[in-house]
């Protein structure tokens, strides 16, 4: 610019004297992947499947995703020697009124089976939120109303509409399932976390596929990590049913054993009070092949039991409305209660184009008043509906560990909220064949502890035998600087490969990693005890690197690892 000047004056040029500023990543952005009621942008209506969309809340997601799945369950007779879930009094033919042991199941809202596909998703990141989760990324791998793709879903729901299955799926033939959801996550950077929590509900050969890709793509990006739920966990209620479940973990997981390093397994299941029974209808009761006769019966031989004259009729009515009994030219059984659904029902059908829901909630509040058996009924379906998997809790405490204590810092010892218990209970002596198994793959218990909820109690990656990686947050603090410093380092491709540009390079990172030092994330009483930095021919390059075009960061860190067993000795000392 000097020969351009031609006013007298005095100008002033800046130098820059120090290099570029190394900011740290967001370690804690969880990628969520699983089915929604719908996918698509609540501005413009475009579809969304297969897209990670970025959320910061509950509000979000319902924006984007619509809501919780429709889960159903029936009410019959308990088999001969199972635990009922209650007991309830029945009026039978020739016999009067007996009591008879009841037990509730879930099922499809298309067949009389059992569910072993329950949509989960919507729970999990209320679950997620609850504890302290923040910003995450949510892949809709497709609507659970299968061969249905609605930006909003009708209300009601056609009954021609049948849930899909959850399904692995495969992306290279494109077979629709969780794994193409995994798939569209490879390409997004941000995510740190991947969780997909109704995996566990797979076989065992398909969720080994989707584990073994969860942990593939972590070991290959480098950026994030897996956290596995076992297979199989939400119907492990004891210490023999879960040690099967490690077991199945560790035979899914053995095609991707050089990338365990990179996952964390939390167990047991989780009793949680994420759904109230408030936020249950009748119509998760009703019977989808219209058979209501079980649930009739009880409600109405209690009815019978509470009320008479007009109280009565109002109830039964009630009854017939929300649970019609189908009869069959074979059923010739009678019930205590109406056969077919009321002409005139105590609460005024609503007019055509007006809010159903809301018409059904007022309904369904008219039978938990008038009857303890109804409530008792729907707090069974709220207990079984509570009960889910770990992941996405422990999702939601590694990013509210990370905000308070930073990425170095143990998730662990850490009461989680919205959980009454953990789905199955353990001793010390139980959890040490979980916390440290021979193969090293560890999985974190929950525990139960007095006075404190239910706390994680372990803080060891699928790596335990490894002395490296065995920690969750050496690996994690390992995943922040080694992203951090390389987003840092780009704009340096191409540079001299020079004294200049090694200095340079070598100043940003030991100021940022001076940083992570005296916020706690590196041990050692000086910087230099904490880490070392060499860049230069002589130190971590030769002349041949530097002719083939490489410029050779080498860091050394001293790391943090948490005090996993306390040691207490106490010796008696004799008096003078």
């Amino acid at each position: 610019m000097t020969p351009s000047r031609t006013t007298p004056g005095v100008y002033v040029t800046e130098t820059p004297a120090f290099g570029t500023s190394i900011v740290g990543i967001p370690t804690a952005v969880p990628v969520f992947i699983g089915y929604t009621q719908y996918a698509g942008d609540p501005v413009t209506g475009a579809l969304l499947y297969g897209v990670p969309v970025a959320i910061t809340s509950m509000t979000e997601f319902i924006a984007y995703f619509g809501g919780a799945a429709p889960r159903s369950y029936r009410v019959s007779m308990a088999a001969a020697g199972a635990t009922p879930d209650f007991q309830a009094s029945f009026t039978v033919p020739g016999s009067g009124s007996i009591g008879l042991d009841v037990a509730m199941t879930g099922f499809d809202l298309s067949a009389t089976s059992p569910d072993a596909s329950q949509f989960c998703l919507y729970a999990h990141l209320r679950l997620f939120f609850a504890n302290g989760g923040g910003p995450c990324y949510v892949v809709s791998v497709g609507s659970y109303w299968s061969g249905q793709s609605p930006v909003v879903a009708p209300d009601p729901v056609p009954a021609a509409w049948i849930p899909a299955a959850i399904a692995a799926g495969d992306p290279v033939t494109g077979a629709p399932g969780l794994l193409a959801g995994l798939a569209a996550a490879a390409g997004k950077t941000g995510p740190t976390m991947i969780v997909i929590p109704e995996a566990c509900q797979l076989n065992l050969a398909d969720y080994g596929r989707v584990a073994c890709a969860m942990l593939a793509q972590a070991g290959a990006l480098q950026d994030r990590m897996a956290i596995l739920d076992l297979p199989g966990c939400l119907m492990a209620d004891t210490v023999t049913g879960l040690q099967a479940c490690q077991n199945d973990l560790v035979t899914a997981i053995a095609p991707q054993v050089t990338n365990v390093g990179f996952g964390v397994a939390y167990a047991p299941a989780l009793n949680t009070s994420i759904v109230a029974p408030g936020d249950i209808l009748y119509t998760n009761l009703a019977a989808p092949n219209g058979d209501n006769s079980v649930v009739n019966n009880i409600l109405t031989t209690q009815a019978n039991m509470l009320y008479s004259g007009a109280q009565l009729a109002t109830v039964q009515t009630a009854i017939a409305t929300a649970f019609p009994v189908t009869r069959s030219s074979t059923n010739t059984t009678q019930y205590s209660g109406s056969t077919s659904s009321a002409t005139t029902p105590p609460v005024a059908y609503p007019t055509p184009g007006a809010d159903l829901s809301a018409w059904q909630w007022t309904l369904d509040r008219l039978l938990l008043d008038a009857l303890p058996v109804f409530q008792q009924i729907m707090q069974l379906i709220a207990t079984k509906m509570n009960v889910l998997a770990p992941s996405a809790g422990l999702a939601g405490i590694w990013t509210m560990n990370d905000s308070n204590n930073g990425v170095w810092d143990a998730p662990a010892n850490v009461a989680l909220d919205s959980v009454t218990s953990p789905f199955c209970d353990m001793s010390d002596a139980q959890q040490g064949g979980f916390n440290a198994p021979l193969n090293g793959e560890a999985i974190n218990i929950v525990r139960s502890q007095p006075n404190r909820g239910s706390v994680v109690w372990g803080a060891r990656t699928l790596d335990g035998n490894s002395q490296d990686y065995r920690y969750i947050q050496a690996r994690r603090t390992l995943i922040y600087i080694d992203q951090s410093i390389r987003a840092a380092l780009q704009p340096y491709a191409f540079a001299a490969n020079d004294a200049t540009t090694w200095a340079t390079v070598t100043a940003s990172v030991s100021a940022f990693l001076t940083g992570v030092w005296q916020a706690g994330g590196l041990m050692g009483s000086t910087a230099s005890q904490a880490f070392t930095i060499t860049c230069g021919i002589g130190s971590s390059m030769t002349a041949q690197d530097v002719l083939n075009g490489d410029m050779i960061v080498s860091i050394m860190l001293q790391m943090i690892h948490p005090a996993e067993f306390i040691e207490l000795t106490i010796t008696q000392a004799m008096q003078g």
